[in-house]
């Protein structure tokens, strides 16, 4: 039987399946290893289910990978390919959540758990052209004594996958780094080397190629790729959010043309009308009539 071509790690669902599924500790570990530059001895993630209606309605919470390192470290890693002028404010939000939400009941500030987040971002952030570097690093910092750190519980690390090509003269230290984002950006292109250098990318990449050859793996990591797509499609538009009621009703109107056309090129594809159905909450019968 032929092999079919391997799966893009940038698509979040595949990222999450790689980086975010129970048994896969190590490889979640090395890379967060990578990203910090810290060693953690125990690593839990949360193996939230993903369900394909999710998929269709674009419910990123549930395509995070969400960790626990070393009890006291929350951790959240987020693959976007969708480019997006609030990025930032976003992730700010996100890591906000985290560490509010880490307060143990009845005890003190004191009790928060060190959050940290990582934006694996498949395009370049504006505001951050005038910085060549992939990898940039956040924390509260005093604005004349930069060296000084606030508070050790919030970083951010930012990780901008376009810059890539742009890195010479790289140091020892984050080679390593270099190593998984190369993976995340085309797996492809991994040299043997590196995976006989590392174990955990190495098992990274046969996570990869098993779920590649698998059915319904594939099925949900296109359904998955095909919303990104008609999201981006949208957004190119020219829709902006917060404007008038009938750029409002635009993007309705895009959002149905968009749901259409998912709904016929599923008909084309293995789909039953039921299922179809139940993904997109489209009736039996509006999508026989797609059909006809």
């Amino acid at each position: 039987m032929k092999e079919k071509a391997i799966l893009n790690p940038t698509n979040d669902y595949v990222f999450k399946r790689i980086f975010g599924r129970k048994n896969n500790e190590d490889i979640t570990r090395g890379f967060i290893e990578a990203v910090t530059g810290v060693r953690y001895e125990e690593i839990n993630l949360e193996d939230t289910p993903i369900l394909e209606r999710d998929l269709l309605e674009n419910k990123m919470g549930i395509l995070d990978v969400k960790v626990i390192a070393n009890k006291y470290n929350d951790i959240d890693i987020e693959m976007q390919v969708v480019k997006s002028e609030h990025i930032a404010d976003r992730i700010l939000w996100y890591w906000s959540k985290m560490y509010s939400a880490s307060i143990e009941r009845g005890k003190g500030y004191s009790s928060t758990k060190r959050a940290i987040c990582i934006l694996i971002a498949d395009f370049s952030l504006e505001n951050l052209k005038n910085i060549p570097n992939y990898h940039t690093i956040w924390n509260i910092r005093e604005s004349k004594y930069s060296n000084i750190i606030l508070t050790e519980k919030l970083e951010i690390h930012i990780i901008e996958l376009e810059k890539l090509e742009n890195m010479k003269d790289l140091t020892v230290e984050n080679k390593k780094l270099l190593n998984w984002c190369k993976f995340i950006k085309s797996p492809d292109s991994v040299e043997a080397s590196i995976m006989k250098e590392n174990e955990e990318i190495k098992k990274a990449k046969e996570e990869l190629d098993k779920i590649s050859q698998d059915a319904k793996e594939r099925r949900l990591a296109e359904l998955r790729e095909k919303a990104l797509m008609d999201e981006m499609a949208i957004r190119d538009s020219g829709y902006n959010e917060g404007h008038d009621d009938g750029k409002k009703e635009g993007k309705i109107e895009g959002r149905i043309e968009t749901q259409i056309e998912i709904t016929k090129n599923m008909l084309n594809g293995k789909f039953t009308v039921e299922q179809i159905s139940e993904l997109t909450g489209l009736s039996v019968d509006e999508i026989k009539k797609l059909k006809e």
